[in-house]
């Protein structure tokens, strides 16, 4: 989980950077079509073939719309807003919705009152981050579209959450990461395919296919190896904290991006999540120990 934060990190930076010159929809369809026949290579070499009934075809579908909504939100965000604010929206949400939605789609039952108390924290320092962007204390200037990369940040981080559950609920019915990642990029495509200009793909492969392919190997197929084994080894509630450090290392990693002036403001809020993320795990841990 931790070197997904890190590499996550420096592959959002660097994609914020090349979509302010890019088209964003054609490099993410280039991208996340390389990714999916990757992921669907390397699922040719597992063995175990699990029986897919009806509950975990529905249990892909689902998770194929919300994958869709997940990361076409991110990179939109990424595009019109400052990066580690984007990351905040989405890591703050996470494990708020991630309490509620664990007990009741796994029925795990009231979820523990420390748990509740972490993820009203986080979700009242991803308040302040949005107070940040709206009154222009930002690293990133607000612009006529930095509303709409924020509330696609936040739906995305909601859809975020869901995604851990879902991912862990087909885990549970025998499948494996590799399967799963095979699968859960099918939405995505057909989303990107409606959002597309055809004309310029080529023209977008030919300037641009060494961008597009660091942003498909850093921010999708490499990350989504890692967290899918983060995933299965622990809770989702866990995996939401432990990406909850993410905003404070995105803000780091902005220093090699010219256009993004350090904000303070955006420091503080991202120090206070990880702060909160970090000792969520360390109790979390002493519990199960």
């Amino acid at each position: 989980m931790a070197l997904y934060v890190v590499l996550s990190a420096a592959g959002e930076v660097y994609a914020a950077s090349y979509f302010q010159q890019a088209d964003l929809f054609v490099a993410l369809l280039l991208s996340f079509a390389a990714v999916c026949l990757s992921f669907n290579v390397m699922a040719g070499h597992d063995r175990g073939k699990p029986r897919v009934t009806g509950s975990a075809l529905m249990v892909f579908v689902s998770l194929n719309v919300v994958t869709a909504v997940s990361w076409i939100g991110l990179f939109i965000g990424l595009k019109y807003a400052e990066p580690a604010i984007v990351v905040a929206f989405m890591v703050a949400l996470g494990p708020a919705a991630t309490v509620w939605l664990n007990a009741l789609i796994r029925r795990q039952g009231v979820p523990p009152a420390s748990d509740i108390v972490a993820s009203v924290a986080i979700a009242m320092i991803g308040s302040y981050m949005v107070w940040i962007s709206a009154s222009g204390n930002a690293g990133v200037q607000w612009g006529p579209r930095s509303s709409l990369g924020i509330v696609l940040a936040i739906v995305a981080g909601l859809s975020l959450a869901l995604t851990n559950i879902l991912v862990k609920l087909l885990f549970d019915r025998g499948f494996s990461g590799r399967q799963v990642l095979a699968h859960r990029f099918y939405g995505t495509l057909l989303l990107l395919l409606g959002l597309v200009d055809h004309s310029s793909v080529v023209l977008e492969i030919s300037q641009h296919w060494l961008a597009i392919a660091t942003i498909g190997l850093s921010t999708i197929i490499v990350p989504l190896l890692l967290i899918q084994e983060g995933i299965r080894r622990v809770e989702p509630f866990t995996v939401n904290m432990v990406l909850s450090t993410a905003p404070v290392i995105t803000f780091l990693f902005q220093y090699f991006d010219s256009r993004i002036v350090p904000s303070p403001h955006t420091f503080l809020g991202n120090l206070l999540i990880t702060a909160v993320a970090v000792s969520k795990v360390y109790s979390q841990y002493r519990r199960s120990a």
